[in-house]
Formats: structure tokens, C-alpha cells, sequence
């Protein structure tokens, strides 16, 4: 099975350039805010951004190919 490795993305609440952020802050921040957090990954993974009070978060989807087992 191939994915794309997917990078994350922060935006803070008032900032206006986003930043590469690894998948454990972005897990350990959304986990605190959202429950259950499988669903809102789902809709991550069709490109949308989630809002949250600390700021914007998003997956960026590298071109990238790797067997992932």
C-alpha cells in the first residue's frame, strides 16, 4: 500500500505565515481540544484546516511516494 508522507502546518491565531510542525504537536494539541479526533483527522486528510483557539492547523500532502506497512 503507497501513501504520501503528509507534512503539518500551524498557523497562529495572529499570525499570518504558516509553519512545518511535526505530527506529535499537532496530535497533542488537537487531542486536548477534540473528542474523538479520528473524524476530524479524516477531514484533514481531504484537505481541510482546523480552527482551534491557539490557531489554524492543516496537513500539507508531500509528492513524495514510500511503502508504508
Amino acid at each position: 500500500m503507497q501513501f504520501k508522507i503528509s507534512q503539518y502546518e500551524f498557523k497562529d491565531s495572529n499570525g499570518d505565515s504558516w509553519q512545518k510542525v511535526s505530527e506529535t504537536f499537532v496530535l497533542e494539541k488537537l487531542v486536548d481540544v477534540f473528542d474523538p479526533l479520528t473524524p476530524l483527522l479524516s477531514e484533514m486528510l481531504q484537505g481541510k484546516e482546523v480552527i482551534t483557539s491557539e490557531g489554524v492547523f492543516r496537513m500539507k500532502k508531500s509528492g513524495n511516494k514510500r511503502n508504508v506497512y
